[in-house]
């Protein structure tokens, strides 16, 4: 039998919200500090893009959190973007996990590379447009709480 992760609309609403999102190696930005986030789904899960918005995120467990900001809508790509995050840079291709926390504009953050596993056990996802560099990432919003290793379909 197949298991999948309860997609956005589905489960409980009050335990909050999961945005996953696709990171290509070839991310832009300082240090590739950047993670960029399709506009659709930026603006679902962040809200409108009309100017940045500061966050802060912290990894599952631990006690480090990390400031950092959304940034307005970048209209060209049709993107915003999450930046001055350094952790980032360090992640290679993955998909990016940000659940949301019970404190406002503070989200829990992890990633997974096991990527066909990920697109797999979960329904809905989105696909961005191309570009010059390929083909368009993925992204989905689901309900939290999610897995933090999903090792099976």
């Amino acid at each position: 039998m197949k298991r999948t992760v309860k997609t956005e609309g589905a489960g409980n609403p009050e335990q909050g919200r999961c945005l996953i999102v696709e990171r290509h190696e070839w991310e832009t930005g300082f240090a590739q500090e950047q993670l960029q986030i399709p506009l659709a789904a930026a603006t679902r899960f962040f809200g409108p893009g009309t100017s940045r918005r500061n966050i802060r995120v912290r990894i599952p467990g631990g006690k480090q959190i990390y400031p950092c900001s959304v940034s307005k809508t970048h209209p060209a790509s049709r993107t915003r973007r999450i930046n001055g995050l350094p952790i980032v840079g360090l992640l290679g291709s993955c998909f990016v996990f940000l659940q949301e926390t019970d404190e406002p504009d503070l989200y829990e953050m992890w990633c997974q590379y096991d990527m066909p596993i990920v697109v797999a056990s979960i329904k809905g996802w989105e696909q961005a447009r191309s570009s010059q560099h390929g083909r368009g990432r993925l992204v989905n919003i689901v309900n939290a709480p999610v897995v933090r290793r999903i090792e099976r379909m």
